[in-house]
């Protein structure tokens, strides 16, 4: 058995990189970049105004100016601003040559066309050409996850096309003679379907969709013949513990695959394998729904950030713990299904309750895991791993 950190070093060392494709913008939502984006030209061009106003000239003192111009956004000035002369200016408008400083209008007294200015902030209340990119910067990185922000930055250089990390192909096995579909009641010694559910909307939550999924009976043949094809990611829920009816590793050897690991020092989520075969990585998931979750967010996710170009996010904060009574000391490392809030102004988590890893309505409003090595921490706080879920009370 393996720790959970050797897991995810394996997990992140037998994962390839997917082929890049281009994508025109409308379509490049929730990619990944597979190349540097670069800046084509000064921005902002000019010197333009923060605000509405009048400009002045940079040296000017408080006084009387004379009004000479106007300057809308998008117009090009074609005066000099000479000096004891001020002109019109509005938000994002080109400065003109010899203008230095704008002042509010809140604190410019007009009449006619003389105006009277007080004193006034250091601020010049200008942005400057350059000031936010410059010709052959680098805007974007390669491997960043292409948000609405990014997608706004690629319209403002102009990328309209650019190359992404392919979209990854993940197929689903539900294993198990007891399952039936979520639409049919289940009769004497079945259950439904939950996993295939759980994890699309895990799936979706990263912006991937689940290309197909089936339900496999427990036999390593039906297995095999179900989960060979063209796919990047197979998850096979359930057939990963030791029972007599667990064949999911056994059907991945019978179809070429290495197996890296099938046991990892995790609760929940102990008898996870790890297999891959070429550039395809599969996962064989404890059949449970807590452990689903688990498992998914400490190395499922990884191996697909990992593919699509992504650095591996890892980070734990240490949140003052709530709700201690619920946790149950276990020598294993533990992913506690937790919620996050904010409460007088501090960051806490509060463990929820979960029976056993079958307890499905325990993940509600789940958004951190509690990390837990053996005991329960002793000074009141807890390292947390947040997700990319809704966080209650932020």
């Amino acid at each position: 058995m393996i720790s959970v950190e050797e897991a995810r070093r394996q997990i992140r060392e037998n994962s390839v990189v997917l082929e890049t494709v281009e994508c025109v913008l409308e379509e490049a939502w929730g990619r990944v970049l597979a190349e540097d984006v670069i800046s084509d030209a000064f921005y902002p061009s000019e010197d333009r105004s923060m605000m509405d106003g009048y400009v002045i000239g940079a040296e000017a003192e408080p006084g009387d100016f004379n009004l000479v111009g106007e300057i809308p956004a998008g117009a090009v000035p074609d005066q000099v601003l000479g000096a004891g002369e001020a002109m019109r200016i509005f938000t994002g408008a080109i400065l003109p040559e010899g203008g230095g400083r704008v002042i509010m209008q809140e604190e410019v007294k007009r009449d006619g066309d003389r105006i009277s200015i007080g004193e006034f902030a250091e601020n010049l209340f200008i942005r400057p050409q350059g000031s936010e990119a410059t010709p052959d910067q680098v805007v974007l990185e390669k491997g960043r996850l292409l948000g609405a922000t990014e997608l706004a930055i690629l319209a403002q250089v102009g990328r309209v096309r650019c190359k992404v990390v392919r979209p990854l192909v993940v197929r689903h096995l539900a294993t198990g003679n007891e399952l039936v579909p979520p639409d049919q009641k289940p009769g004497p010694g079945q259950i439904r379907d939950t996993n295939s559910t759980l994890l699309a909307g895990l799936l979706k939550s990263m912006g991937i969709d689940l290309s197909d999924s089936h339900h496999a009976l427990d036999d390593p043949q039906s297995l095999a013949e179900i989960a060979e094809g063209d796919w990047d990611i197979l998850l096979v829920s359930g057939g990963a513990s030791v029972g007599d009816y667990d064949f999911g590793a056994e059907a991945l050897k019978r179809l070429g695959f290495i197996i890296h690991f099938d046991r990892v020092n995790l609760r929940p989520g102990k008898p996870l394998t790890f297999a891959t075969r070429g550039k395809q990585v599969a996962f064989v998931i404890p059949g449970n729904p807590v452990s689903h979750f688990v498992c998914f967010q400490v190395a499922i996710r990884l191996a697909m950030e990992t593919m699509a170009g992504r650095e591996g996010g890892w980070d734990f904060l240490s949140l003052k713990l709530e709700n201690a009574a619920a946790l149950k000391p276990d020598p294993r490392d533990t992913f506690w299904p937790a919620r996050v809030s904010v409460k007088d102004g501090e960051w806490t988590i509060a463990p929820v309750r979960w029976s056993t890893s079958g307890d499905t309505f325990s993940l509600v409003g789940i958004n951190a895991l509690a990390r837990i090595n053996g005991n329960s921490p002793a000074d009141g706080r807890v390292q947390a791993l947040l997700l990319d879920l809704p966080v209650s009370g932020l």
